[in-house]
């Protein structure tokens, strides 16, 4: 600091300025003395001097009080800054760790960590001695949770953490972390032990990379460690615990040849540890889950299935992020990124797109409220219950397009389909109609062939011999009358319709001639009233209904009053009188039985007709209604998705 003069005014007392001056402006470098701090040529420090200024001791300057935590070196304990008057973490080796190697790991630390200036990267205020000697540096007091902390309440189903750490800021907080790491990067340092729980999200967005204690100068050799062995203790949990020793780093998160601990690592190792932590933030459990120190080294050597979506297949992974989960984690370096540059270019562009879907998502939601107050009026009392159902049915559309998943836009449309308006829409209804035109034009060619039927029987009237040729006459033209009549109604619609049904209730009446009102009759009755049923109005119903009996009450009526005379009774037989035709055996026999049975074939294929148009109206409904179900998310079953999780757990 330095306190240089500035003009006053006359009669004003000289004003005193504090100019602080960067400590070191040059690529990092070993802690052998050069990084002791320069003065400006004419800085000298402020005067007059508070007394507490003079507190040399770590015990006089500050007041030291909880632990905060433990890294592989350290011990980092909260502290106030008597000269400041803050609270700051104050970090001192370990009682073990005094030896000549740890300790210059301890100051390149310190120093590492110091000349990181990012917003990532834990600032550090002060470097020195205890009075036992031991080293320790003061940084800024950090509060907030780490990612190994979020997991574990993740994992344990915590509702506040899943509201409060969504995968979108869990995400966003990584990307801050891979562009701390680049930054360290362009700066010659690999830090070397990158996981969870070396990175803290504070409680307003800030992030941090911890624990710099085995960081790796790339231009600079590490110290040698070569007499010592990687060890955990009993008490720790491997995957979670750092090693000190040939094979720097943490267990699980450690790069293949890092853990071999006989090559030179760079900054691929970092890479791959960041798609560790990725990947352990997707699926909420490590890449390499193993429970034991040799297992997981074993893992880590040999490579492990990067895919969250296998390990986590309820979670909806987005391909995306798998992708950068398996490039980042390849057991060669030479498949990962080069540099955490391109695979936070990789991250940068996946947040683009899911800020985009965010934008999509929320568009949608507003689409589909629109769309569900719209469908109250469509199927509640409103007077343009149509006008209510087409917006309804646009919102929903609207709201699908920009998000096909949004699920209470599923629903208005699923209740929309499946509870159909009281009255058809105009354009519906002229469908409908056109369907039946065509419709109708099938069955009037029917009609006409199966009433001009009549003719095939004639050989065998003429075989069995016409004794009235009138009434024959007469059957004849009604037939053909109404072969003719029932084609133009069924082509043209209702206004025709009712000629046909009268022309054909009277050829089936005067076919009575020939065997009376209760042989063959009845059954050309039904016929009869079978196909009109299919094609008429439902108010004409009732009217072809009585058609159909009057088609065998008429002849039967004036049989009983004796104008008619087609049967004899006597003698407890029924005799069937001759009429329109005679009755010679063979002849007769023959004109009955296939009478009979074309009657019974044209029935049959009335009904076969409806029954096939019944079944497929129904296999399209069946088939529309499993569809519609298909496009609401079903929930997975909880027991399912526990005993999945369960069985992955147990199978790393």
């Amino acid at each position: 600091m330095s306190s240089p003069r500035t003009p006053s005014p006359a009669g004003a007392p000289a004003a005193t300025t504090l100019v602080i001056l960067p400590v070191l402006d040059a690529p990092i470098t070993t802690p052998d003395g050069a990084f002791a701090p320069t003065m400006a040529a004419d800085s000298a420090p402020p005067s007059p001097s508070p007394s507490f200024l003079d507190d040399s001791t770590i015990t006089g300057r500050y007041s030291i009080a909880s632990s905060l935590g433990q890294g592989g070196m350290g011990v980092v304990r909260l502290a106030t800054d008597r000269r400041i008057g803050r609270e700051v973490a104050i970090k001192t080796m370990h009682p073990s760790g005094a030896s000549r190697q740890l300790g210059a790991r301890f100051l390149r630390e310190a120093c590492v960590q110091g000349q990181l200036e990012h917003p990532a990267v834990v600032p550090v205020h002060d470097l020195g001695r205890d009075s036992d000697g031991a080293l320790y540096f003061t940084m800024r007091r950090v509060r907030g949770v780490t990612f190994g902390e979020i997991i574990d309440r993740l994992r344990g189903g915590d509702a506040d953490a899943a509201r409060q750490y969504s995968r979108r800021k869990l995400i966003s907080a990584f990307a801050s972390v891979c562009q701390a790491v680049h930054f360290a990067h362009t700066r010659g340092v690999v830090h070397r032990d990158l996981k969870p729980a070396n990175v803290m999200l504070g409680d307003f967005g800030e992030v941090y990379v911890l624990d710099w204690g085995v960081a790796k100068l790339v231009n600079l050799p590490d110290a040698n460690f070569a007499g010592e062995r990687p060890s955990v203790t009993a008490a720790s949990t491997p995957d979670a615990r750092t090693l000190a020793g040939a094979a720097m780093g943490t267990p699980g998160y450690m790069a293949p040849e890092q853990a071999r601990g006989v090559e030179d690592v760079d900054r691929r190792a970092d890479v791959y540890a960041l798609g560790a932590v990725l990947f352990e933030l997707l699926c909420l459990e490590p890449l390499h889950p193993a429970k034991t120190f040799e297992a997981i080294l074993l893992s880590t050597v040999n490579g492990a299935d990067a895919r969250p979506s296998v390990r986590a297949p309820h979670a909806e992974i987005p391909p995306e992020l798998e992708a950068i989960c398996v490039k980042a984690t390849a057991v060669d370096p030479a498949d990962r990124f080069p540099d955490v540059g391109e695979l936070l270019d990789a991250l940068e562009r996946f947040l683009d797109g899911d800020r985009d879907l965010d934008q999509r998502r929320r568009a949608a939601q507003a689409h589909a409220a629109l769309a569900a107050a719209a469908a109250e009026d469509a199927l509640g009392q409103s007077a343009d219950a149509t006008g209510a159902r087409q917006r309804a049915l646009l919102e929903v559309g609207r709201a699908l397009a920009l998000d096909p998943a949004n699920p209470d836009s599923m629903g208005v449309l699923v209740r929309l389909l499946t509870e159909p308006p009281r009255e058809l829409p105009a354009e519906a209804l002229a469908e409908m109609r056109a369907q039946g035109k065509n419709t109708r034009h099938a069955a009037a060619k029917g009609a006409l062939y199966g009433y001009l039927a009549w003719f095939v029987f004639l050989p065998f009237r003429y075989w069995m011999g016409i004794r009235d040729p009138r009434l024959a006459t007469l059957a004849s033209a009604l037939w053909v009358a109404a072969a003719v009549s029932s084609f133009l109604a069924f082509r043209h619609g209702s206004q025709r319709l009712w000629p046909g049904i009268v022309t054909t209730a009277a050829a089936a009446c005067v076919t009575s001639a020939v065997c009376g009102p209760y042989v063959l009759v009845p059954t050309l009755a039904v016929i009869n009233v079978i196909l009109w049923l299919l094609y008429c109005d439902r108010a004409e119903r009732p009217t072809i209904i009585v058609l159909g009996g009057l088609t065998v009450l008429v002849p039967a009526t004036m049989e009983w009053a004796g104008v008619l005379h087609f049967y004899n009774f006597r003698d407890g037989r029924v005799t069937i009188l001759q009429g329109m035709l005679d009755f010679p055996p063979a002849a007769t026999h023959a004109f009955l039985l296939v009478t009979s049975l074309m009657l019974v074939g044209i029935a049959a294929a009335l009904v076969t007709r409806f029954r096939d148009h019944l079944t497929d109206a129904e296999r399209r409904l069946h088939m529309q209604a499993w569809q519609l179900r298909q496009l609401v998310p079903r929930a997975p079953d909880p027991e399912t998705t526990r005993e999945r999780s369960g069985s992955t757990s147990r199978h790393p």
